[in-house]
């Protein structure tokens, strides 16, 4: 009798004990953010993986009270960005804006990476993703079958053009070549924009950009998109095909980025953050933005981001190591 006294007190002990850390717990929850939010970007300002964190930024600030600061640290392929991220607390008060290339694709790129995105990165929500266009000059009519019958028959003598090495626009050209079986020689420019412009004068075949670069030169008048990258065929460029419908099923590649906490974040505050973001990218008003820069919207729970990020690890190690690509 005694014993099931004692065994009662402490049932109901214990009840209140996870009541209690129950409701402070959602209390904590509920606080989060009550200082402002900083977000470090591994691009200068004025691309779109700036501006569109940006966008959202502005609706968080206003739906959740505190001000989300951006913080932009360029430079190493993402490596200065991501290590001033890991620094901090893993409290929810800084976050990363993580693109595929820094995430993705430096893990098989750098033979030493200071940095593991699957150990050192929790995932939160993924915001947008573009295909990589293949433009060709304007003047030169032919498909995307044609262009790789001729740079078989010609071993050598056609080239393409990327906007650095390394890049998602390199190993997407790579992935290409793998995968249909072109014989086109990769040319690294600086920027993108020296990709079209070098295709437009004639002095390059053809090149990889994203879609927002593809859509300033179509506007120019002098080149023209034979492909994307994608699965499916772009928002923003309904009228072009697929690779996977041009022949070559199952090929699909996507720049993208997200926002990412360092690991250790409170799962709650995880939590909480992907909710909030994906509340802002469903407004036709931010989609209508986002669109604007080229890109889609995109999200999914966190625990989809993760699957999605291991997939792209692994996806761009295999075309690191085929193609030789290295940053070292």
């Amino acid at each position: 009798m005694r014993n099931t006294r004692k065994l009662k007190h402490f049932a109901f002990a214990a009840a209140i004990y996870v009541a209690g850390f129950g409701a402070a717990f959602a209390q904590s929850t509920a606080s989060y953010p009550n200082k402002p939010v900083r977000v470090v970007i591994t691009f200068p300002p004025g691309g779109s993986i700036d501006v569109i964190p940006r966008i959202v930024g502005q609706k968080l600030t206003e739906r959740l009270g505190q001000p989300w600061v951006f913080d932009n640290r360029p430079g190493a392929g993402g490596q200065i960005a991501v290590d001033a991220v890991l620094k901090s607390p893993a409290d929810g008060y800084t976050l990363l804006v993580g693109p595929s290339g820094a995430i993705a694709i430096n893990p098989s790129l750098y033979k030493k990476l200071a940095y593991d995105p699957v150990k050192d990165l929790a995932p939160i929500v993924p915001l947008a993703r573009t295909p990589m266009v293949l433009m060709v000059p304007v003047t030169w009519s032919g498909t995307v079958k044609e262009l790789i019958d001729q740079s078989r028959s010609k071993p050598g003598q056609l080239s393409y053009g990327h906007g650095g090495n390394g890049t998602g626009m390199h190993l997407t050209g790579e992935m290409f070549k793998m995968s249909t079986g072109a014989n086109l020689t990769p040319v690294p420019f600086k920027t993108s924009g020296a990709v079209i412009t070098t295709i437009a004068g004639g002095q390059l075949n053809a090149g990889w950009v994203d879609s927002n670069f593809a859509l300033i030169g179509i506007k120019g008048g002098r080149v023209r998109a034979i492909v994307v990258s994608s699965k499916e065929r772009a928002t923003v460029l309904p009228n072009v095909p697929t690779v996977a419908e041009s022949g070559y099923p199952g090929f699909d590649a996507m720049g993208w980025f997200g926002f990412f906490a360092p690991a250790g974040t409170r799962a709650d505050v995880i939590q909480r953050l992907n909710a909030e973001v994906r509340s802002v990218l469903a407004m036709p008003e931010v989609r209508e933005r986002i669109v604007a820069t080229g890109n889609e919207p995109w999200w999914s729970t966190p625990e989809e981001f993760g699957v999605f990020v291991r997939a792209e690890i692994a996806k761009w190690a295999k075309v690191v190591k085929e193609s030789g690509a290295s940053a070292d």
